[in-house]
């Protein structure tokens, strides 16, 4: 598993669709894995009061992350750390958030179904995670768009 996922930003617009058909709640923990500038951190920490750990390999992408949620007062509600999201502990998750490929979702699915506590929450935008079934899919079209994508949500 050395493939890297390139860095595709989730549209700005899809983040609070995505953090509500998850139905995050203050208090709850919310990882992003790939987490890349920070958006959905910083969006689950602003707009629904949740603790958020964000795992990105790119250094430059983290030190960009931790300087916004800084600059923005949340340091006390983000964590992120500069590491291989394939190796670190998802046992503490109420909820993961992804952009991620269907194929990295595939190698990922034997993690999520050993770390993950049944009722946590899982949401990804544009990929289904193979050979499963989403509890709920929604379509929506980010802004400058042509078509709509789906955003699925799964249960564990």
């Amino acid at each position: 598993m050395n493939y890297t996922e390139p860095y595709i930003p989730t549209p700005e617009d899809i983040i609070p669709k995505m953090l509500t058909l998850a139905s995050v709640m203050p208090d709850e923990t919310v990882f992003d894995l790939g987490s890349g500038d920070g958006r959905m951190l910083i969006a689950a920490a602003r707009d629904f009061h949740a603790r958020v750990v964000g795992v990105e390999v790119r250094r430059r992408l983290v030190r960009e992350c931790r300087r916004k949620v800084k600059e923005m007062g949340l340091s006390h509600q983000v964590m992120i750390s500069c590491r291989n999201f394939k190796k670190v502990s998802l046992r503490k998750a109420d909820v993961l958030s992804m952009y991620l490929s269907s194929y990295t979702l595939y190698l990922m699915a034997p993690k999520f179904m050993k770390e993950l506590r049944p009722g946590v929450r899982i949401v990804n935008f544009d990929y289904p995670i193979p050979d499963w079934t989403p509890e709920r899919e929604i379509e929506v079209t980010p802004a400058g768009w042509r078509k709509p994508h789906p955003i699925y949500l799964y249960v564990m």
